[in-house]
């Protein structure tokens, strides 16, 4: 056994981390306790649950938990745990119910998770202190957003920024094109650090930099100078249609997030292949301005938004080395599938990027399982995922025994 304060110490900074942080399962069971379950998790848009009664589950560490949309449209998160002996309530991952009962004794929840019915319980039994538990819930311009932990972090600075970058777009009134799930075979550090940087796109994504001007701008100071030009044509474009442009960080004590519009490239409407309009212009805009507006933050909550469409990705842990990887499209509630929009048009960016990423990530896993794997130097394009990394670990020791002992660490 190897104190984690001292695995922790032994980390050069500026490197990728030691083999066990990839690979230790006491060492996953930890970042679930101290990082993910204490963070504001993506856990998917409103639309997949339109109507009262509508509910799909989340599961995250090893928890289950039941999105319902309420009778008055608000959005409940409850942990899918019977009061009365711990049966899972809802078994379909998707569905809709008036209530929840219980598939094993019966007792009845409403959508708030009170316990309404009890069978066969005694006449002074106290219906009250057994209604289901709930996790900390919050909905922004249609994403809804939960925390499992007992005191969840601050959330208004966030739910600020996306909404005054992303309210044009009113994703809340946007209907789900496509959907699709990937199993990665690796730790989900390794699958965030790679979405955290993009010095890989050059050799790994030629469709992605065939669209994104900027990503080939890192490797060349030409580039790098006409990118600069069209970035600040563009924004003068963009303001021009009333759009919002730059960026906001929020990279300290009170968010750990970032929000931006920035455009594509010369000629290109949308992030499509060949750039041209998949679908119906979204919300409040009122033409294409060839832009898009993302959001990052930690430990991974990203989206993208076009003028015409949006993209919204979900990373779960699964174990020490499996991460689930879900996308979703959006476009205009009003879009009508093979008339407006192709899903596959749609979704062709980011379903062939991500499909090439769980190859990367893979053999990046394969590679570091390696006994001869040794933590190498971040580029200067790697930035990001540096200060991921110094993120992660400030939060690994945060809130339990610096010297505390974890089994198998190596």
């Amino acid at each position: 056994m190897t104190a984690l304060a001292e695995l922790v110490a032994r980390q050069q900074p500026g490197f990728s981390l030691a083999r066990s942080f990839y690979t230790d399962p006491a060492i996953f069971a930890l970042d679930m306790e101290r990082v993910y379950l204490r963070q504001w998790l993506f856990a998917g848009p409103v639309s997949r649950i339109p109507r009262p009664g509508d509910y799909f589950l989340y599961t995250i560490a090893g928890e289950s938990i039941i999105l319902i949309r309420r009778p008055d449209e608000s959005v409940q998160a409850l942990f899918n745990v019977c009061r009365h002996r711990g049966s899972q309530i809802c078994l379909q991952e998707t569905g809709s119910a008036r209530k929840l009962v219980c598939p094993y004794h019966a007792w009845v929840y409403d959508t708030d998770g009170t316990l309404m019915a009890a069978r066969h319980m005694p006449e002074a039994f106290d219906k009250s202190p057994y209604g289901l538990h709930t996790a900390h819930v919050r909905v922004v311009e249609g994403l809804i957003f939960v925390c499992l932990a007992e005191e969840a972090p601050p959330f208004e600075q966030m739910a600020d920024d996306i909404a005054a970058f992303f309210s044009p777009h009113r994703l809340a009134g946007c209907k789900i094109c496509h959907r699709e799930r990937h199993i990665t075979q690796a730790n989900w550090k390794l699958v965030l650090e790679n979405f955290w940087e993009c010095y890989h796109c050059g050799p790994t994504h030629p469709e992605f930099c065939s669209v994104m001007s900027y990503a080939h701008a890192y490797d060349s100071q030409r580039l790098a100078r006409e990118r600069t030009e069209f970035e600040a044509a563009w924004s003068e474009q963009a303001q021009q249609l009333g759009h919002l442009t730059g960026r906001r960080d929020r990279f300290d004590e009170g968010g750990h997030h970032f929000v931006t519009r920035t455009p594509i490239r010369p000629g290109y409407l949308t992030q499509s292949e060949g750039g041209r309009a998949v679908a119906p212009l979204m919300g409040d805009l009122h033409g294409y301005d060839g832009g898009i507006t993302a959001f990052m933050g930690y430990p991974m909550n990203w989206f993208v938004a076009c003028n015409d469409h949006a993209m919204l990705s979900r990373f779960t842990p699964i174990s020490t080395l499996e991460t689930e990887m879900e996308f979703t499209w959006l476009v205009r509630a009003d879009a009508v599938e093979g008339v407006d929009y192709d899903p596959l048009a749609v979704s062709w960016l980011w379903r062939t990027t991500a499909e090439q990423d769980k190859t990367i990530c893979e053999n990046n896993q394969r590679g570091v399982n390696s006994r001869r794997y040794q933590p190498g130097p971040y580029s200067t394009t790697e930035t990001s995922t540096r200060d991921f990394v110094a993120w992660y670990l400030g939060q690994l020791q945060r809130g339990g025994n610096a010297h505390e002992h974890t089994a198998g660490c190596i």
